[in-house]
């Protein structure tokens, strides 16, 4: 009898041990496919991303999924692939289509426009003055019947255009940023909202599309002005997947760009040819409200330009999530460094590598994020796509 109770008692701890092995081993595999669930999920596509790049943000957006999160991106050769004002400048240059600008020698945007232009001879109001006569020129010609491609072929068009892509260089060099990024949307002086959302939207018409991408020469008769000019924009497939993956996740999306707020709106908040984001989404710089635009900044708002993108997303976009810091920035550019390193709560930088110097501050941190093999907070990521043309271009 005790034989058969001790064979009893022992069938039932073999049973119970069993039991336990079995629960664990399931516990196990459940762990381990988690894991891989979390490892190997795909959030989006990785086609055209470096494999390690896309790696980090696809974990960013499985782990952070549904936390009430939020990213944050510049929008010029971040998001699309090259400069949407500056693709806007072309456009106006090779069609003559300027608001009211050229009443005012096109520098309505300088405040000193008797200082020298650095490493030059001339003033900004000497300059102004002569593109202001070759335009009133064209303008005389087109009114009088001439067609703009026999217009196009000379030597005043030929000299304007190069005088305008070097004005806008030795801006650059003479006067803080504040008066050059206004100076390419100040060009649209005296139109209405409405006048200038149609230029800007025939503009990108124009230039949008990544068989547009090319770099060229614009160079005066004389040799004296010009240089290389980026012609066309492109929104790749590769951000168009990342930004939807981001929202589709609940990681809310936002754009900081030092370009006019209402030339990014135009293609950011498109759902056509865009990404479809709400305007509220969007932050670029803003002149003040006006029946016609003028150049003046809205003194009431921090203008997004180097340290004033991490000020903007302080102002106008923590505070709608408790005051943390966006998990994902995006950035190309020296006036994208401050908000890339900025925020503790940004668990990863990207940085899309547009050929910038490796001595700059952009350059350093692509530099360090390869040391890193792109597993650390920075992520460095070929730019999508090149535009034809060997001409050289190396940006701010």
């Amino acid at each position: 009898m005790k034989k058969k109770e001790n064979t009893i008692r022992s069938a039932k701890f073999t049973s119970r041990k069993a039991i336990t092995l079995l629960f664990f081993a399931v516990m196990a595999a459940i762990i381990a496919l988690c894991y891989i669930a979390l490892h190997d999920e795909v959030a989006f596509d990785k086609e055209g991303w470096d494999p390690d790049v896309h790696k980090g943000l696809n974990s960013l957006i499985i782990e952070r999924s549904g936390m009430g999160n939020y990213a944050v991106f510049d929008f010029d050769k971040t998001t699309i692939v090259h400069d949407v004002s500056n693709a806007l400048l072309v456009y106006q240059v090779e069609n003559l289509k300027f608001g009211t600008a050229p009443d005012h020698s096109f520098l309505d945007a300088i405040s000193d426009i008797d200082k020298k232009l650095q490493g030059t001879d001339i003033t900004s109001r000497e300059m102004g003055d002569t593109l202001k006569a070759e335009y009133d020129r064209m303008m005389s010609r087109l009114a009088a019947g001439e067609s703009m491609e026999a217009i196009r072929t000379g030597n005043d068009y030929l000299d304007f255009r190069a005088r305008f892509i070097s004005l806008l260089d030795l801006l650059s060099q003479t006067f803080p940023e504040e008066v050059w990024y206004a100076w390419m949307p100040g060009l649209l002086t005296g139109l209405t909202t409405e006048e200038a959302q149609a230029l800007i939207s025939e503009a990108i018409d124009d230039q949008l599309g990544k068989d547009k991408l090319q770099k060229e020469e614009w160079r005066s008769p004389d040799g004296k002005w010009g240089g290389p000019v980026e012609k066309g924009i492109y929104l790749p497939e590769e951000m168009k997947n990342l930004y939807k993956a981001l929202n589709d996740n609940g990681i809310d999306t936002y754009i900081c760009s030092a370009s006019l707020e209402l030339i990014v709106e135009a293609l950011a908040c498109d759902s056509v040819r865009g990404l479809g984001l709400s305007k509220d989404r969007v932050f670029g710089l803003r002149f003040a409200e006006s029946p016609r635009i003028t150049a003046k900044y809205d003194p009431e708002y921090t203008q997004p330009m180097m340290e004033g993108k991490v000020e903007c997303i302080k102002n106008y976009i923590a505070p709608n999530y408790g005051g943390r810091g966006p998990v994902l920035v995006g950035g190309d550019s020296n006036g994208d460094v401050p908000m890339l390193t900025a925020f503790d709560d940004t668990r990863n930088s990207l940085i899309i590598d547009v050929g910038r110097s490796p001595e700059s501050n952009i350059g350093r941190l692509a530099t360090q994020a390869k040391s890193e093999d792109n597993k650390g907070r920075f992520l460095l990521q070929p730019a999508f796509a090149k535009a034809k043309g060997d001409i050289e271009w190396e940006g701010i």
